[in-house]
């Protein structure tokens, strides 16, 4: 009686879940991972504080024949070692940091937020070469004395752009590091 019970259960139960996720939603699921045999836990400073939100200020909206008031300040960043951390690279020379997100040709779209053509521009400050992160270049490389500079780190810089669409600007990026 007890199998004949648990069997009905089991079937039941694969009933129900099958009816269950008959109007569920899917979506996919992006996993960033490095594998090396060197290793450093980095994280976020903004303006000499560990902090993962970079406050861009406000700005106004743009048109066609605009000056620079929908441009706001340029807000400077690093990715470092965690304080008290020293990272041993070994032979490595650079560090490569990708970053994925809603990079746009011009930079950081607006993800969430009602100001729907604002972009932040990116760049690399210190990186080998200097230059803009967008959909095109989303990677900066940069020397590991840099890195292990507890005053420099990867310096980058972030700066809002208003759109046309006045409203809230929210994104956000994640960055993997490689050493090579």
């Amino acid at each position: 009686m007890k199998k004949q019970l648990l069997a009905v259960s089991a079937l039941a139960l694969a009933v129900m879940s099958g009816s269950a996720q008959a109007g569920a939603d899917s979506g996919d699921i992006e996993f960033l991972g490095v594998v090396t045999d060197t290793t450093c836990d980095i994280v976020p400073e903004v303006g000499g504080a560990v902090n993962n939100i970079i406050q861009l200020g406000s700005v106004t909206t743009s048109t066609a024949a605009s000056s620079d008031s929908d441009k706001g300040s340029v807000i400077n960043f690093a990715l470092k070692p965690k304080a008290g951390v020293t990272c041993n690279f070994g032979a490595n020379t650079n560090a490569t940091f990708t970053f994925t997100g809603n990079l746009g040709a011009a930079g950081l779209t607006n993800q969430s937020g009602t100001a729907t053509d604002a972009i932040v521009t990116l760049k690399s400050v210190n990186a080998n070469t200097p230059g803009d992160i967008n959909s095109t270049t989303n990677t900066a490389v940069v020397a590991v004395t840099n890195l292990n500079d507890a005053a420099k780190g990867a310096q980058f810089s972030a700066q809002l752009i208003g759109g046309a669409t006045a409203g809230d600007y929210r994104s956000a990026v994640a960055y993997v590091v490689s050493y090579n």
